[in-house]
């Protein structure tokens, strides 16, 4: 279980840097623009997720996940220069990068002994709050607060995990897959379906 966890973590990192640099790329930032974004994208919601908990920083603990996102910024840097990259790869990405770090974020703070509704909590932002960030560096409105089904997708996906966990019946491994899945299938397919939440309105809709 601790080894499927550790390479769904170096996963995440990679998707999510990516898409900081398509970010980057997006505003026409230079190299260190991209890695910036890229290394605030990857470690920016497990980053906050530890400073809440108390607990040590992961990256501070193993610097390799810092090191990894550094390089995946500075290879995806060059390789966007010379390949065409659609912007839609930046939400596949991000969907990923989503998926795969809400289940981390989720399943760490059960491991160390937190309710269910503090393990949701802390998934749901240890997923959203690192593309929040790039967005925000960016000059964008992030994803998490527009009409995009989005926080939805990790909040499902975390809720699931929990759930499946508290039962027992399946083993640790599958219950992974299962919330990475739920979390990946409602993203993309709010991707694919233009599916959005109601916006907030003021004043008669025929005003």
């Amino acid at each position: 279980m601790e080894q499927l966890l550790f390479w769904c973590d170096l996963i995440g990192i990679v998707v999510f840097a990516f898409s900081g640099v398509l970010a980057a790329g997006h505003k026409q930032m230079d190299l260190f623009g991209a890695v910036v974004l890229a290394c605030v994208t990857a470690t920016g919601g497990g980053t906050l997720r530890d400073i809440i908990l108390n607990v040590p920083v992961f990256w501070l603990q193993d610097s390799y996940y810092l090191w990894l996102a550094t390089a995946t910024g500075i290879v995806s840097f060059y390789l966007i220069r010379y390949l065409a990259v659609p912007m839609r790869l930046l939400k596949i990405a991000d969907a990923m990068g989503l998926a795969v770090f809400v289940v981390i974020g989720t399943q760490k703070v059960l491991g160390l002994g937190h309710s269910p509704a503090i393990a949701i909590v802390m998934g749901v932002m240890t997923g959203t709050f690192g593309g929040l960030i790039r967005d925000i560096l960016a000059g964008d409105i992030p994803l998490l607060l527009r009409r995009e089904i989005y926080a939805t997708a990790a909040l499902s996906g975390a809720a699931v995990l929990v759930l499946l966990d508290s039962s027992g019946t399946l083993p640790g491994e599958v219950v992974v897959g299962i919330g990475v899945l739920v979390t990946l299938s409602i993203r993309l397919a709010a991707l694919r379906w233009n599916l959005s939440a109601p916006i907030a309105r003021f004043g008669n809709p025929g005003q």
